[in-house]
């Protein structure tokens, strides 16, 4: 069993990429968002697959694409009616965010804090319920069959509070294929915390146990995450884990433009 998760739309992209996984990892330019398929090199691939896909999913992502990709697609995007949604990258290396992380992590877990054994069935009522605190969170929550992999592949972190109720999330998993760039790059996303625990350093600690984690138990060379360019804040806390502006590279998100935004930032004031 799958896990899946959500709404009619987002349950029947979670089913299509994993029905579609082996030819994500096969085909070049395209990646596996765990809640839908992109594109990370619109350059090898015709824009009338583009096209198909983004009347058939209702959105195209492309990502880790260049300022003249971009350039180049979002228009012809935007002529379709469509509004991009765009996002800021931010990457680290072992030896800027993975020692910076390892400093936060050593640091003692806040009073009442516990760590989660790892998710193990994507079914399981304890999957369910991560998913559903995601989707509470304004986030579009992955399949439980992603939430549950393990480390080399992958690694969900779920902070609980003294009641065992979650408290944060966070995962990083490896997106892109063996034809990408980008392939040894960890991606860190799905950061959530409980209002009552917003403005007391958890998603500062997720996100530091995410980057400690993805080049400590995962092998990646690099970590990115994806940051808003209005959100200071949240820039500022990716920043304080060693993760530095990639200013040539770009994410976005395209919908028709009479449709809410597929997933969110949270402010890091709140995590």
């Amino acid at each position: 069993m799958l896990g899946l998760f959500g709404t009619e739309h987002q349950q029947e992209l979670q089913k299509r990429t994993h029905e579609m996984r082996h030819w994500i990892a096969g085909t070049p330019g395209i990646y596996n968002a765990g809640r839908f398929m992109g594109i990370d090199d619109p350059d090898r691939q015709p824009w009338s697959a583009m096209e198909a896909m983004l009347e058939r999913d209702a959105l195209l992502a492309l990502r880790m694409i260049s300022l003249r990709q971009v350039a180049h697609f979002f228009p012809r995007l935007q002529a379709t009616g469509c509004r991009v949604d765009t996002w800021d990258i931010f990457i680290g290396e072992p030896h800027d965010a993975g020692s910076q992380a390892h400093a936060i992590v050593a640091e003692d877990l806040p009073a009442g804090i516990t760590i989660r054994p790892q998710l193990a069935d994507a079914e399981s009522a304890k999957t369910r319920a991560v998913q559903q605190f995601l989707a509470a969170s304004g986030l579009a929550p992955f399949p439980g069959t992603m939430l549950v992999a393990r480390p080399p592949l992958a690694k969900t972190i779920v902070l609980a509070d003294e009641s065992g109720a979650i408290a944060a999330t966070g995962h990083a998993y490896f997106p892109h294929n063996a034809h990408s760039p980008f392939c040894d790059h960890a991606w860190i996303g799905l950061l959530a915390v409980a209002g009552s625990w917003r403005g007391k350093g958890l998603g500062r600690l997720v996100n530091a146990l995410l980057v400690n984690c993805a080049f400590t138990e995962l092998g990646a060379r690099f970590v990115y995450e994806m940051v808003s360019p209005s959100n200071h804040i949240s820039r500022r806390m990716v920043e304080g884990s060693g993760l530095r502006l990639a200013p040539d590279l770009r994410c976005g998100v395209a919908t028709p433009a009479n449709t809410a935004r597929f997933t969110q930032w949270r402010l890091a004031s709140e995590l």
